[in-house]
């Protein structure tokens, strides 16, 4: 029942560090999580805030040495000295965007928006740490499944006990997790939590091939060590760090079908989006404009070309009936006021598009090379549209601010 949060804040010359440490307690009677938070953060005199969704009701706070205002989208403290700093915070969270309960107690899951079910700094320019600990009933049959690796398992007179680590920064928004009644296997890198016993040796071998062909464009290792898929009882498709929140649905047709597409899509997230991080929602399409075109690069190499032609002619379908509706808009945008704004189809389709188009000028050699570039240089850092138009520019020998401003900026 107790939440714990650690925000560490370093000088603004460093990427800034948080550490959320966090115990959370569902109630599925009520539909409430309930929690506890600390945070612990390194700051000089001034203010600081985090954020939370309405539905997230502080019921106890306390700080030294500070004074806190809450509202209802947030919290801040205005610091009178420097040095490090603690938060005590005790709340209840309700059913928002972003927090999702199963009819029948069947279960919740998490995503994208953490901040409603903890109190966060949930902008990209943020990368933190987790520890994050879930207990259940210890009737219920219920397992939690979360970002990072699961680091210890225990059951105990209060409940059963799940808790996992994620001890390499990452953006809050890969702070997800889901609780249902599932079935854990393992097999080496690959972790699969499933509604019924498994094995289900095809969707290990589809995710082996995948993490294969994305490892050997990426040119680099990821994160975490380990990679977990978890289907649920909902409709999902979210990536987390180190995880994949997907549908039971989808597990179906991932193994009778060999529809790949869409595990594929959320594991090239660990990379393009977990690995590599954009700065800005300005630059979302870096993230999903990378992975819906990784995944159409992938189904190239399993299925052949025409499948990959396949992919392309609907995304540029898709762009047609967006223009025609006059949504089109450069794919560095910095109108976006939220999270939520940045959505939509443009990055997805037009990202793609823009990568095909790229591909064909730059041919194979130099755009494969420009990729591994851009992805294995900016490991663990935050980029921006110029940090690839930089990498492509280096791997092929060619000016391409002209082709960049065109596609990318106008």
């Amino acid at each position: 029942m107790a939440l714990l949060f650690v925000l560490l804040f370093v000088p603004s010359v460093q990427a800034q560090v948080t550490h959320y440490r966090v115990k959370l307690t569902p109630d599925f009677d009520h539909q409430l999580v309930k929690g506890e938070e600390t945070i612990e953060f390194h700051h000089g005199p001034g203010e600081v805030e985090w954020r939370k969704q309405p539905g997230l009701l502080v019921s106890r706070i306390t700080s030294r040495k500070s004074d806190v205002t809450v509202s209802d989208r947030g919290v801040s403290v205005r610091l009178r000295t420097n040095g490090i700093h603690r938060l005590h915070l005790q709340f209840t969270a309700a059913p928002a965007r972003g927090l999702r309960w199963y009819p029948d107690h069947a279960g919740l899951d998490t995503a994208f928006y953490c901040e409603a079910w903890m109190v966060c700094d949930n902008t990209p320019g943020q990368r933190a740490t987790l520890t994050l600990e879930v207990i259940l009933p210890s009737a219920s049959g219920m397992k939690a499944v979360g970002p990072g690796s699961l680091q210890k398992q225990w059951g105990d007179e209060v409940g059963e006990h799940f808790r996992f680590a994620q001890n390499d920064p990452v953006q809050t928004y890969l702070f997800s997790f889901a609780v249902a009644r599932l079935r854990r296997t393992v097999q080496d890198k690959f972790i699969l939590y499933t509604l019924d016993k498994g094995p289900h040796p095809a969707a290990m071998v589809g995710t082996a091939d995948a993490y294969a062909f994305l490892r050997n464009k990426a040119g680099v290792d990821l994160i975490d060590s380990e990679y977990t898929e978890a289907f649920l009882p909902l409709p999902s498709g979210q990536e987390a760090a180190g995880l994949a929140l997907m549908s039971d649905r989808y597990l179906g047709r991932l193994e009778r079908e060999d529809n790949v597409a869409e595990m594929t899509h959320e594991l090239a997230h660990q990379w393009w989006g977990v690995l590599v991080g954009i700065r800005s929602w300005s630059d979302f399409w870096l993230n999903e404009g990378m992975a819906t075109f990784m995944t159409d690069a992938f189904l190239e190499q399993r299925s052949g070309r025409a499948a990959y032609d396949r992919e392309i002619a609907m995304a540029r379908e898709g762009m047609k009936e967006l223009r025609a509706e006059g949504k089109d808009r450069p794919l560095h945008w910095e109108a976006w006021k939220d999270a939520n704004e940045a959505l939509g189809d443009i990055p997805y389709l037009k990202g793609t598009l823009f990568l095909d188009r790229l591909r064909t000028e730059l041919g194979e050699e130099n755009f494969w090379r420009g990729i591994a570039l851009y992805t294995s240089r900016n490991a663990r850092r935050f980029v921006d549209s110029k940090d690839f138009e930089y990498a492509m520019e280096k791997a092929s020998g060619r000016d391409l601010k002209a082709l960049f401003d065109e596609a990318v900026y106008h």
